[in-house]
């Protein structure tokens, strides 16, 4: 029985979050409903949180890898929780929706809608350069 004691004292390592408790405790109690929670409680939202996380960017990661790509996007969220039925059923709907990347043809057409739809009495920023860089070469 000792032995056995001993080696769950050798495999139980100490988990901790990367996020403050102080922190968590502030966002819990944002929830009216809750009144008091216990420390340890805490500390395990902590922990959960943070393996949460943890797997998401995981998944996220591989996602992105499959696709050649170095930088993790949202689609790569997306496609990470799609995957996953559990994390699918509560966190697909609250992900951003992508929107697709535009055309050429859409770029000097939305450019020009941008100036149409400045208010009055303010300028563009290259207004001011062009006007500055005017001034100088006077």
């Amino acid at each position: 029985m000792a032995e056995e004691e001993e080696e769950e004292e050798q495999n139980t390592e100490t988990l901790r979050s990367a996020f403050p408790i102080g922190r968590v405790k502030k966002i819990v109690k944002l929830d009216q409903d809750i009144k008091t929670v216990n420390s340890e409680a805490m500390s395990l939202i902590a922990i959960s949180a943070d393996l949460f996380l943890r797997f998401l960017a995981e998944k996220s990661s591989e996602v992105a890898t499959e696709k050649k790509k170095k930088t993790v996007k949202v689609e790569h969220m997306r496609v990470a929780v799609k995957r996953h039925r559990p994390t699918n059923d509560f966190l697909f709907d609250s992900l951003p929706v992508p929107s697709p990347p535009p055309s050429t043809a859409q770029k000097s057409d939305s450019s020009a809608a941008v100036e149409k739809s400045l208010p009055f009495g303010t300028r563009r920023i290259d207004d001011f350069l062009r006007g500055k860089c005017a001034k100088e070469t006077e």
